[in-house]
């Protein structure tokens, strides 16, 4: 009986860029980075939608809400020198206290949500597999969480 040894798990393709090339020059207003926001997000696969905002939903609800792999992201666009308001920051901590991500996106940082959403998919793929994520990948996501939480510590 010949014996053989347990297959050694595929490693993962690491790809380049995922994301499109983000031109903000003829970004002009609030609805250009929405925009941008989704087109990422459908890019990367994430099952997101715009809440209609009405006098009987939430206060202060994020612009985009999105949903990948039991992950769950909140984002607030913002432009030029637009700041989240204090129920959009409240929204936020709810998010943050039950385990979830909320971002407030600009034109100025979105390139960082087009980092955390590429190492987001690649660290998962590296968890489904069993294998450790590489550590560029790990501090991508935690450089990217810094910079698209801080206009909600303003």
């Amino acid at each position: 009986m010949q014996s053989t040894a347990p297959s050694e798990i595929p490693s993962v393709t690491v790809p380049a860029k995922l994301h499109p090339p983000i031109d903000v020059s003829r970004v002009k207003k609030e609805e250009g980075v929405k925009q941008i926001i989704k087109r990422l997000l459908d890019v990367h696969g994430w099952f997101h939608f715009a809440p209609g905002g009405n006098a009987f939903g939430a206060q202060g609800i994020g612009d985009r809400l999105a949903i990948k792999n039991g992950v769950f992201l909140s984002i607030e666009a913002k432009f030029g020198t637009n700041k989240p308001k204090p129920l959009q920051k409240s929204f936020a901590a709810q998010i943050i206290a039950n385990d979830g991500f909320a971002f407030c996106v600009n034109e100025r940082n979105i390139d960082h949500l087009a980092w955390w959403l590429e190492s987001f998919e690649i660290a998962t793929q590296y968890q489904q597999r069993g294998q450790e994520v590489p550590a560029e990948h790990g501090a991508r996501l935690l450089n990217a969480i810094s910079a698209l939480t801080d206009l909600f510590a303003e």
